[in-house]
């Protein structure tokens, strides 16, 4: 027993005493589009973080983990260290749902600012006036819905946004769809789209000029 706790304990100083591979970080399930892989694993090269000297023992998880996030486009990151001593990286990015026309940047499903990308643009609604920071957060949770349902995703182009009223602009039509208030605009938005499908092909739709979904369980549309 002895010799067995003997062994396990010298195992476990030789595995601390482990050097680290930095040269072959490992990205698990990091499927990237607004930031290089080859960027992420620079920024770590370059940093004070990683170095061939560091042993096992002396590596701070979560300080790579925080230094990865400062970049603007990572939602979150889990570092891990193998026995073999080679780093295992899970990235996530940001997943953007307005942009930001005047000021050329993303507000993502989170409410936060993001910044745009060299490498990819992302076909999402763009807001076309200047937005306060304080309406981020109820922006992130409209935009996140209308992003993931099928229909709206690829029917709204556009948003204006002036304090609680928000006027939506759809592909293929000139009208505006007019919304006060970030209230229940879940149950607004299924009602328009209930009426965009009965009317479809009468040709209604480009006869409006706005279609007003304030009314409860009503849809009033105005002529041009």
């Amino acid at each position: 027993m002895l010799l067995v706790g003997f062994l396990t304990a010298f195992s476990f100083v030789k595995n601390e005493n482990r050097n680290i591979d930095f040269e072959n970080i490992n990205f698990i399930d990091s499927d990237l589009k607004f930031i290089s892989l080859d960027s992420v694993n620079k920024l770590l090269k370059q940093s004070d973080l990683l170095s061939n000297k560091f042993l096992k023992s002396d590596l701070n998880l979560k300080e790579i983990e925080q230094k990865i996030l400062d970049n603007t486009f990572i939602h979150s990151v889990e570092v891990s260290l193998g026995l073999d001593g080679q780093l295992g990286i899970i990235i996530k990015e940001k997943n953007p749902v307005f942009r930001v026309l005047n000021d050329n940047y993303y507000i993502d499903s989170d409410g936060n600012k993001m910044s745009l990308s060299n490498l990819f643009s992302e076909r999402i609604p763009l807001l076309l006036n200047k937005v306060d920071s304080s309406y981020f957060n109820k922006l992130g949770l409209l935009g996140e819905y209308i992003k993931n349902d099928m229909f709206l995703s690829k029917h709204i182009i556009a948003l204006t946004q002036f304090e609680e009223d928000l006027n939506f602009y759809v592909n293929g039509y000139s009208y505006v769809l007019k919304i006060e208030k970030f209230d229940n605009y879940k149950t607004k938005l299924k009602n328009y789209e209930n009426f965009f499908r009965s009317v479809y092909n009468e040709g209604l739709l480009d006869s409006l000029s706005s279609i007003n979904l304030n009314f409860k369980n009503q849809v009033i549309v105005q002529k041009k």
